[in-house]
């Protein structure tokens, strides 16, 4: 039975773009111990702390790596049927 694999170019820019959001995450999680501004988001936690950064290891990570898992499916997708191989 045929595969309908997308090319190696879009497999390789869905990695990349799970190791950015995974970043961005873990970045996300230190501003909330230190305190700062969070990238891209501009929430400003008043002053860090280890309850705020507990919350957000276990509440509010999950919530963000949803987040970019699904807006990563959204852009990759139709990008992924776009450029997939057929079978004739």
């Amino acid at each position: 039975m045929p595969r309908n694999d997308p090319p190696a170019s879009v497999s390789a820019l869905a990695i990349l773009a799970g190791f950015a959001a995974a970043v961005w995450v873990t970045w996300c999680t230190i501003i909330v111990l230190v305190g700062g501004t969070m990238p891209l988001i501009g929430i400003r936690p008043e002053t860090g702390g280890l309850t705020g950064f507990v919350l957000m290891l276990f509440v509010g990570e999950p919530i963000l790596i949803t987040l970019a898992c699904r807006a990563r499916m959204l852009i990759l997708l139709p990008l992924s049927l776009a450029t997939s191989r057929r079978p004739r």
